[in-house]
């Protein structure tokens, strides 16, 4: 197990992590259906307060999650809302009942706030007609120690920036993609497929989920980018590396994706949070350091692995 420690930036072996997110509803949709929250899984703070957005990662590290609900009328941002409020509740109270926290265990308590929150908005769909249908994406980003694992239903997206570069760590769950995975013919023009944006599970919508889970160890410098399919679909990726690596202040980096979105036509809701990583408790960076991510295995982390 790797422990982190310190409580403030100049301990040896800190992390810092500096964080900032930003919501819009666009410019065609009457509703905006996507929720974010940030959350230090070691204190219970949530939200874009002051002692989160530049705080030092506890032992039981930190957590960012993009949710773009679905399901008409109003159902959309409450299976979201539902999703943004159970899974750091349900991971921080689990989390505190441990001793120690191991990487598999912290992986699998992920997992399981994932699917608790799946339970809680299929229940709520199923008791009441006017949620029927309803469900929500998934992309739930959590940093312990130097390993960032990455927990995701659906196809909003977790990027990592390193080195003026650009790497999704995600891959998106949808029908076209699945269409790819078992060998079938695609269609011509995948961006202008009507199947596009067809998911093949989504958090809420069946009685389980298969919550895909991916990690990375970040090191000094790095930066995240969590985002609904609004911000992605409209702002080509070079255009996202330009505004990731433009030395701004988070917020103004949020606020000039969402801003580019809306430009090339804002026509959906759209969510980003970005995140960036510091201090002496992570490798050092490196000019030469490729992303490397991998599907999680306990089995990476067992005893003298």
């Amino acid at each position: 197990m790797k422990t982190v420690g310190g409580a403030t930036g100049g301990d040896v072996g800190a992390i810092n992590v500096s964080v900032f997110g930003v919501s819009d509803v666009g410019r065609v949709r009457k509703n905006n259906e996507d929720n974010f929250v940030v959350c230090n899984l070691t204190t219970g703070e949530l939200g874009l307060i002051p002692s989160l957005c530049d705080h030092v990662l506890g032992a039981r590290g930190s957590l960012f999650l993009v949710a773009d609900g679905m399901g008409g009328e109003a159902s959309g941002e409450v299976a979201s809302q539902i999703c943004t409020v159970t899974v750091p509740k349900r991971l921080y109270d689990n989390l505190k009942t441990l001793g120690t926290v191991s990487e598999t265990n912290f992986v699998l308590l992920v997992r399981e706030a994932i699917e608790f929150a799946n339970q809680i908005i299929y229940q709520k769909a199923q008791s009441q007609p006017g949620y029927r249908g309803m469900g929500t994406t998934t992309t739930a980003a959590a940093l312990f120690g130097p390993y960032l694992f990455v927990a995701q239903v659906g196809d909003s997206r977790a990027y990592l920036i390193r080195n003026q570069g650009i790497t999704q760590l995600t891959r998106d769950q949808t029908f076209l993609n699945y269409l790819r995975e078992i060998g079938a013919e695609l269609p011509e023009d995948l961006e202008k497929d009507s199947r596009k944006s067809i998911l093949t599970q989504a958090v809420g919508t069946s009685e389980t989920v298969d919550v895909k889970v991916t990690y990375t160890k970040v090191r000094q410098g790095d930066a995240i980018l969590l985002c609904s399919d609004g911000m992605y679909n409209m702002v080509p990726s070079a255009e996202i590396l330009a505004t990731m690596t433009s030395g701004q202040a988070l917020p103004n980096r949020c606020k000039a994706l969402i801003d580019t979105a809306n430009a090339h036509g804002g026509t959906d809701n759209i969510t980003v949070i970005i995140a960036e990583f510091t201090g002496p408790g992570l490798p050092p960076a490196d000019p030469k350091a490729p992303v490397e991510f991998r599907e999680f295995s306990e089995e990476d982390f067992k005893p003298g692995t």
